[in-house]
């Protein structure tokens, strides 16, 4: 049941990167709204988000940074105008913006590189043009929103109706109790096998922190979803206390069994992990709302 899921959940990712691609691609091409490009780099930008589901709060994220990026635009844009050696230093300061990338406040990362965009825009004309700066920043504002209602769009249509963060979260769940369970295994046979403890506890690491960063985005986008009851809610706060939990049963595991080897130690932290991972399973939630 779970490779069917997986199945269906990477194909509706597609359909769903399709349609907005799609949609985007079209205004650009075959519409004369001025600045069309830029519903393509909006829908671009957006479709980049790590979880389905999460479009609204980007979108939102989008909008804010790219309003705030035009605010701070308009008066730069004209202050350059004053003294031109400060265009390289601003240039470089936008640069160092936008390197520095932050996943949970994405709309910093807009506002810099809205204004880099927009600065970069300003000095690239080699022969004279009738709209000013004003005017092009209202046109992008104009087609940042038509890009912003292309990915609510296909979110809400794609996504809302196929139930798709749900699915992934209760997909999710199942891998990582099923992942624990293999990591406790490779523990308890490093004796027999003469696994590396180093080796041991890095690889434990690495799968933690992926498995763990990627549930916790997909918990967040069903948190942030109207339709998800309050019921739901509670079993994913159970489930996200439970499995850190979890990880620092696995890792006592490791210390008692790899560093320690105390026997009674690692009987201890094995009935502790099998009470709660039994906890987690009983915090699966169910396919339907």
């Amino acid at each position: 049941m779970q490779k069917n899921l997986k199945s269906k959940l990477n194909y509706a990712r597609f359909g769903q990167i399709s349609f907005v691609f799609t949609i985007g691609m079209a205004m650009y091409l075959f519409t004369t709204i001025p600045h069309n490009w830029w519903i393509l780099l909006t829908v671009i930008m957006m479709s980049a988000a790590i979880e389905p589901g999460l479009i609204i709060k980007k979108s939102i994220n989008r909008g804010k940074g790219t309003l705030i990026g035009i605010l701070l635009f308009l008066p730069l844009i004209y202050l350059l105008q004053l003294n031109y050696r400060f265009i390289p230093l601003v240039f470089i300061l936008l640069s160092i913006g936008i390197s520095v990338p932050n996943a949970k406040r994405y709309d910093i990362s807009v506002i810099f590189m809205t204004m880099m965009v927009f600065t970069m825009n300003a000095y690239n004309f080699t022969v004279p043009t009738q709209e000013g700066p004003f005017e092009a920043t209202l046109n992008r504002g104009i087609c940042t929103v038509i890009g912003i209602i292309i990915c609510i769009a296909g979110d809400h249509f794609l996504f809302r109706r196929f139930d798709y963060s749900r699915k992934l979260y209760f997909l999710l769940q199942h891998e990582l109790c099923n992942m624990l369970e293999k990591k406790i295994e490779m523990i308890r046979n490093a004796h027999k096998q003469k696994l590396n403890r180093y080796l041991i506890v890095e690889n434990l690491r690495e799968s933690f922190n992926q498995a763990y960063t990627t549930i916790a985005t997909s918990a967040e986008s069903i948190r942030l979803s109207l339709n998800t009851n309050a019921e739901t809610k509670q079993k994913i706060n159970d489930f996200d206390i439970t499995i850190w939990q979890l990880r620092k049963a696995v890792f006592g595991l490791y210390y008692s069994e790899c560093i320690l080897q105390h026997n009674q130690s690692s009987e201890e932290h094995l009935e502790r992990f099998k009470h709660l991972i039994d906890k987690a399973r009983r915090n699966f939630i169910s396919l339907r709302n």
